[in-house]
């Protein structure tokens, strides 16, 4: 994020020798007396940083310029450098940047003005683009300018022990512009993250649409109703309940029976599979017989054929050839064929015997078969008719009752649910129609800091005021109705004098712009303190070491190299003067009233009339 530190200051013109406040980014401490320009310093920042005095609160420089005719204020970025010099007694400032993202030129401390140094400031810190912030609790917003959170980082003498919130401004600006413009620089957020509050004219038009829509609703209600009043009292529904047991019962007795004759029938439908089974086997045994039995008669006609034959040929002979010389060769015919083909026709007789067994018994097998088939089949149809013809539509029917009486009952429970309805729009009826007019719409920004984002920042500040030796430190917390830090319990100002409100205030804002650091949040890398410790006296019992001065002092020394503060105070209210040592980060500006030791004052040549 960026940030950005001051580097010199520098008050000239009139013919006076230029006046020079150097800075460096640790402590810078500027003590003397009283009546030596030390709070003109920050009246000089102040006005480069855009003051515009006012009647009420005027500017030192300006009203007693000395003659002096400018003030210049040199600024630190990691971006180069950039110098600020306006003209005192107008709203002139030239800028000369080395730091490319500011542009130089004639800029205006008149906010109305085109080229503004507000803008520098802000884009300094790292707000480029115009944010709006809510101004006033009705919603109303303004521009985030640099003069609206300036009061965070730069504390003038007559602010400082104010019994105010640190945290707010404490000029004309109101707590809710503050409070906004603070949790933008916490958190981003800006008044388009919120929703503005509703026109009470807006309010009071939609309570009435909702008026008219509950009674739409209600209306329609009233409706059904009658519908269903009407259906019930077409039914009876004196024992609905009762009956939709007793037909569940009857179901379940039902498609019980009916999944045991399901099984039944699907164990007889295997059965018939394996009777279908043997049923093929037997035929196919028989086909075999049968070929057989062809096959014993073609042999036995063969062998008649053999007996025959031989019988014819008696006493024939047979003539042949001899197959080398041709000569006829005679021979007899034998009786060995006969005796051969009895004894064959013998084998096949028996053969043809066992084989009319095999086929009579694999007939009365197959016809068993048969028989055992069809009494399944019949047994089966007479089991899925009854099935089809009694056993489901008994279910059928119990189920269209129990259908019909659970419709009775969906239509009793639809018929209370619209009465517990109809209750509950009247009663909002009753609640919008009595509801009074609303007032005027207020936003309390204070409600958009989340506790964690509170909760942080306490941390940050109980561990400065422990560090500072201030008393009940731990107990100290932000009262998120006055938007004060509280301790004990008690509100500053009712516990506290100007001079412990002072030394609260400034750790507040430093406690505040440390956890701004930590939450990379948008600030600038100084803070400026002026009399914080001017007004507070402690008891004298009280040792040196103990007290809230030295530990103020000691505070802002051990975190000299973390930050640039710049403080004023007279010499004689701090516990000690330390040395300047650049090594650690401090910085020490003294200025005598001496013409004859030191540094006078802040501007050259101008003396004090008793001096």
């Amino acid at each position: 994020m960026n940030r950005f530190t001051i580097r010199k200051l520098t008050v000239s013109g009139g013919g006076h020798q230029d006046s020079i406040i150097e800075f460096t980014d640790g402590l810078n401490l500027i003590i003397g007396p009283s009546n030596t320009g030390k709070s003109l310093i920050m009246d000089c920042i102040d006005y480069v940083f855009g003051f515009t005095p006012k009647v009420n609160r005027p500017s030192k420089i300006v009203d007693n310029s000395n003659g002096y005719t400018h003030v210049e204020l040199e600024l630190k970025t990691d971006k180069g450098s950039v110098s600020l010099k306006r003209e005192i007694g107008t709203t002139k400032v030239s800028v000369i940047s080395h730091n490319l993202e500011i542009e130089n030129g004639t800029y205006s401390s008149d906010r109305n003005a085109k080229k503004n140094i507000n803008d520098i400031f802000l884009k300094l810190i790292g707000i480029n683009d115009v944010h709006k912030v809510l101004s006033f609790q009705k919603g109303s917003t303004q521009s985030l300018t640099w003069r609206s959170i300036l009061h965070l980082f730069f504390m003038k003498q007559n602010d400082i022990d104010r019994e105010s919130s640190a945290l707010l401004s404490p000029n004309a600006m109101g707590s809710t512009s503050s409070a906004a413009a603070l949790l933008y620089l916490l958190t981003d957020k800006d008044a388009n993250d919120f929703q503005k509050p509703e026109d009470p004219a807006i309010s009071v038009a939609k309570r009435n649409a909702i008026i008219m829509y509950i009674r739409g609703k209600r209306d329609q209600l009233s409706q059904k109703r009658e519908e269903l009043e009407k259906l019930l009292s077409e039914h009876d529904i004196s024992d609905a309940q009762s009956m939709i047991d007793k037909i569940s019962s009857e179901i379940q007795t039902l498609q019980a029976e009916l999944n045991n004759a399901a099984q039944k029938s699907k164990k007889i439908m295997f059965e018939i599979y394996q009777q279908n089974s043997k049923l093929s086997e037997c035929n196919t045994v028989l086909y075999n017989f049968h070929s057989l039995s062809k096959q014993y008669q073609s042999d036995v006609k063969r062998l008649g054929f053999i007996v025959d034959g031989q019988i014819a040929s008696t006493g024939h002979r047979l003539v042949s050839h001899c197959p080398f010389c041709d000569a006829e060769l005679k021979t007899d015919l034998g009786e060995d064929y006969v005796a051969a083909a009895a004894i064959e026709l013998t084998k096949l007789g028996k053969h043809i015997s066992g084989l009319s067994d095999a086929q009579a018994s694999a007939e009365r097998k197959k016809k068993a078969i048969e028989e055992r088939i069809a009494s399944l089949e019949e047994e089966k149809n007479i089991l899925d008719s009854y099935i089809t013809n009694e056993l489901q539509p008994k279910i059928s029917t119990f189920k269209s009752e129990l259908d019909r009486n659970l419709q009775i009952i969906r239509w009793q429970d639809e018929l209370e649910r619209i009465h517990q309805e109809e209750i509950q729009y009247s009663a909002d009826l009753f609640e919008k129609e009595t509801e009074e007019d609303p007032k005027e719409a207020k936003y309390n920004i204070l409600t958009s800091y989340e506790y964690n984002l509170v909760n942080g920042f306490e941390k940050e500040l109980i561990s400065a005021l422990k560090s500072s030796n201030f008393g009940g430190s731990s107990s100290a917390r932000l009262n998120m109705k006055s938007f004060d830090i509280e301790i004990d319990g008690h509100s500053k100002p009712t516990c506290m004098g100007g001079g412990y409100s002072a030394v609260l205030n400034a750790l507040t804002v430093y406690a505040m712009t440390s956890y701004i650091y930590k939450k990379n949040g948008y600030a600038p890398g100084f803070l400026a303190l002026d009399s914080a410790l001017s007004q507070l006296s402690e008891a004298e019992h009280i040792k040196t070491e103990n007290s809230i001065k030295y530990g103020f002092m000691q505070f802002l020394i051990s975190n000299a190299l973390n930050r640039q503060v710049i403080v004023i105070e007279h010499k004689d209210k701090i516990p000690f003067v330390p040395k300047t040592d650049e090594a650690k980060g401090i910085r020490v500006t003294e200025f005598t009233m001496n013409k004859h030791s030191g540094r006078y004052g802040f501007l050259n040549d101008v003396f004090n009339p008793e001096n």
